[in-house]
């Protein structure tokens, strides 16, 4: 972390300071990356870490994987967060990118005697959700810093911080070697530099032009010796960026050990990995306004420890309307490894746009909050001028409630959402209503059977079609009966109504999920009387 000395006297601030921070400290700014590096081999680097907010992928920290489901970091990257807020990319070098094994925060563990204003003890260790697989993990400094290095040993800091001082960010991980200084010669440098020595080091040339800056913080700070790769420590803060006289300055690791194994301890003991699969967010076809969208939320157990799905809940957002879970397999359900579940849901749309549903969930191993987005474009179906010939009845075209088409000599008025019913056929409780006549020359009259001449003993009343009947007031209840909005049913001793449209679309489902009084759906149809 990057700081000027006005600035040491009110406050420590963390090394990822907005562009509105940035502007307003003009020349006394916090700095983002590595100066004076190159482009680092990711091979070298498979434990870095990025520190990234939990539903982004734009790193603000650095840190390093030290195994078991542990990442070490600084305690300033971290202050004020809460596990749920942040996540981590272990293996990722690009800046902004989807590459890396990402995973959810549990616990965030920061040294007690870490203090902002000076930013001592600047070290904190966070514990994943699950152990990740694939990954590798760096050693850490046990003992003291002097059985690693000597003063003047040439150490390597990587990061994804600025390239210079009120710089840009890098695309890729960049690194530089940056020689240790002695604790003498960096309390000579005055200010805040009088406490390093205590459990922090400095590393930089008198000269400057090599140095970590802002967005490195957090990072690793490391020494090879004959190819074994050990981390010294974390990259804290310094005043500006690879100025003359100015070191970086970091959290020494050995001589906080006592901290990081009192929070990962030291049991060899297998750890449990818990590990939920799901797909966060999902794009489905679009579908249109009065139409019920249906998808399947699937939930899996890819860790090694079984785990059981609790506190579903179901929210629709944007254009969604009705949005109902048709089908819960996973409520309560304890999944064991490499096992599935499945929630599915159904949603309309009000309008014309964007419509979601978004599954949350939690299990019983941690405290994380799940949640699953789906999203679908609902498209409007464009009427044409009721009463002309471009409104001719169409069979494949979406009627919605209100929409009107002219066929057979009349203007018909939709009583609901349809599709393919002749209005010409509809009866009295039928989709289609006449509400005028139409003039189009182009509707086609449906063929009717001739009608033979009435002999003498036959009747002269015409004789009425029959119509279909709507089901009776209080007539029992049965699967796959077609019910329309306003019937009234009983089913086990009570009575229900049909809920008005689209509601109403769910009456007559099969097999029904909504079963008037049965389930937890049912309500999203019925009305109890």
């Amino acid at each position: 972390m990057k700081l000027s000395k006005s600035l040491l006297a009110l406050a420590m601030l963390p090394m990822f300071a907005s562009a509105d921070d940035l502007s307003q400290t003009q020349n006394h700014i916090f700095q983002p990356k590595i100066v004076g590096g190159v482009t680092a081999d990711p091979n070298d680097w498979q434990f870095y870490t990025q520190i990234v907010s939990r539903y982004g992928n734009r790193s603000y920290c650095g840190a390093s994987y030290i195994g078991n489901g542990y990442v070490l970091t600084a305690a300033h990257c971290v202050e004020g967060d809460l596990p749920s807020q942040i996540a981590v990319k272990i293996g990722g070098s690009i800046y902004n990118g989807t590459d890396g094994v990402r995973a959810n925060v549990s616990e965030i563990h920061m040294h007690p005697a870490y203090r902002r204003a000076t930013l001592s003890h600047d070290i904190a260790v966070l514990k994943l959700s699950s152990v990740p697989q694939g990954v590798s993990a760096v050693e850490i400094a046990e003992g003291s810093l002097t059985q690693y290095a000597s003063v003047g040993d040439w150490l390597t800091v990587a990061g994804l911080g600025r390239t210079s001082e009120g710089g840009i960010s890098p695309t890729r991980l960049q690194e530089v070697d940056v020689p240790l200084v002695s604790d003498a010669t960096c309390r000579q440098t005055g200010g805040n530099y009088t406490t390093v020595g205590d459990a922090a080091f400095c590393a930089g040339v008198p000269q400057g032009g090599i140095d970590s800056c802002q967005g490195d913080s957090g990072g690793p700070i490391v020494i090879n010796r004959g190819g074994v790769v050990t981390q010294l420590g974390v990259v804290s803060w310094g005043i500006g960026c690879a100025r003359p006289g100015q070191y970086g300055v970091y959290s020494d690791i050995a001589a906080l050990r006592n901290f990081v194994d009192g929070v990962i301890g030291t049991s060899t003991q297998p750890v449990d990995n818990v590990s939920v699969g799901y797909t966060a967010n999902q794009a489905l076809s679009s579908f249109n306004v009065g139409e019920i969208k249906q998808h399947s939320f699937v939930i899996s157990n890819t860790g090694n420890t079984a785990f059981t799905v609790e506190n579903i809940n179901l929210v629709g957002s944007g254009v969604t309307d009705a949005v109902v879970v048709a089908n819960d397999q996973c409520s309560q359900s304890t999944l064991a490894e490499n096992t599935t579940c499945r929630v599915d849901v159904e949603f309309g749309a009000a309008q014309a746009g964007e419509a979601s549903a978004t599954l949350n969930f939690a299990i019983d191993k941690t405290s994380t909050q799940y949640q699953a987005v789906a999203k679908a474009q609902a498209k409007s179906v464009t009427a044409p001028p009721s009463g002309s010939c471009a409104s001719e009845w169409q069979v494949s075209t979406v009627y919605n409630q209100g929409d009107k088409a002219s066929w057979n000599g009349q203007l018909w008025q939709a009583q609901w959402w349809t599709r393919g019913d002749n209005p010409a056929e509809s009866g009295p409780w039928g989709v289609w209503q006449s509400i005028d006549s139409a003039t189009c020359s182009a509707n086609q009259l449906p063929v009717e059977t001739p009608i033979e001449p009435l002999l003498p003993t036959q009747s002269t009343q015409p004789v009425q079609p029959t119509q279909p009947s709507q089901p009776a007031s209080g007539d029992a209840y049965q699967a796959g009966n077609l019910y329309l909005a306003g019937d009234v049913v009983t089913n086990h001793g009570s009575t229900y109504q049909c809920l008005s449209w689209p509601n109403s679309l769910w009456c007559s489902a099969t097999p029904s999920a909504y079963e008037p009084g049965v389930g937890s759906a049912w309500s999203h149809a019925w009305l109890k009387l």
